[in-house]
C-alpha cells in the first residue's frame, strides 16, 4: 500500500470515529433561534445529525468598542511595526498613546528597543533593553516632546482627575495623563533602573 493510500484510510477512519462520537439531537428540542445548515446529499439513516449552529449563544469576549476598533485599526496601518509585542501585550493595541504614536510611525521599539531577548525569552524573565522608573520617564518624554499645547490649568485638572491619590505636583509623570500605559496585573518585576529580575509569576 503506498504512503497516499495509507492516508487517505486513516482519514477515512478518523472521519467515522468522529461522527459516530456525534450526540444526537432531537428536532423539537432546537431552539427556535438556531440555524441549520443542510446537507448536500439527503441524510442517510442512522447518519450523522445536521449541524446545529446556536446563534442566541453568548459570546466569550466582549466585543470591542468603535472607539477601541477605530484606534487598533490606526495601529495595524500605521508603519510602526509593533506586532510582535502585541502577542503578548494586546491590551496596548487600542491604547490611544500607542496608536497616536504608529501614526507619527513610532512604535514601541522606539521608546523600549528592539528587546530581541524579551521577545524571545517564552519564561518572561528578561527585560525589556529600556524600562523608566517614574524619575526618568519626563525626562525622555521631553526628547520629542519640549512642552504643552493646552493650558497649566488643564494640565494640572486632567493629573488631579486622574491621579488623586498623589498630593504632591513633584509625582507627576508624563504618563500620568498620557495614555493608560501600564500593566494591570504585573507577576514579573524588573528594577527599572538596572534590568534585574526581582520577582518572577512563581513569586520567587
Amino acid at each position: 500500500m503506498k504512503v497516499g493510500q495509507a492516508f487517505a484510510w486513516i482519514a477515512v477512519v478518523l472521519a467515522v470515529f468522529v461522527l459516530s462520537c456525534t450526540p444526537t439531537t432531537d428536532s423539537e428540542n432546537i431552539n427556535t433561534h438556531t440555524t441549520s445548515v443542510t446537507p448536500a446529499e439527503p441524510e442517510k439513516a442512522g447518519g450523522p445529525p445536521p449541524l446545529v449552529v446556536d446563534t442566541s449563544a453568548p459570546l466569550l469576549l466582549d466585543e470591542p468598542t468603535d472607539e477601541q476598533q477605530k484606534s487598533a485599526a490606526i495601529v495595524n496601518e500605521a508603519k510602526a511595526e509593533n506586532a510582535a509585542c502585541f502577542v503578548c501585550h494586546a491590551n496596548y493595541r487600542t491604547e490611544f498613546l500607542v496608536s497616536r504614536h504608529a501614526q507619527a510611525n513610532i512604535g514601541c521599539v522606539n521608546c523600549h528597543g528592539e528587546s530581541t531577548a524579551h521577545r524571545n525569552d517564552e519564561n518572561n524573565t528578561t527585560a525589556p533593553e529600556k524600562i523608566y522608573p517614574a524619575e526618568r520617564i519626563e525626562s525622555f518624554c521631553r526628547g520629542c516632546h519640549q512642552g504643552h499645547d493646552v493650558s497649566p490649568g488643564k494640565v494640572v485638572a486632567r493629573w488631579m482627575e486622574r491621579n488623586s491619590d498623589k498630593t504632591d505636583a513633584k509625582q507627576i509623570v508624563c504618563t500620568d495623563c498620557h495614555g493608560d500605559h501600564r500593566m494591570k496585573v504585573r507577576t514579573v518585576i524588573w528594577d527599572k533602573n538596572t534590568g534585574k529580575l526581582l520577582r518572577t509569576n512563581k513569586g520567587d
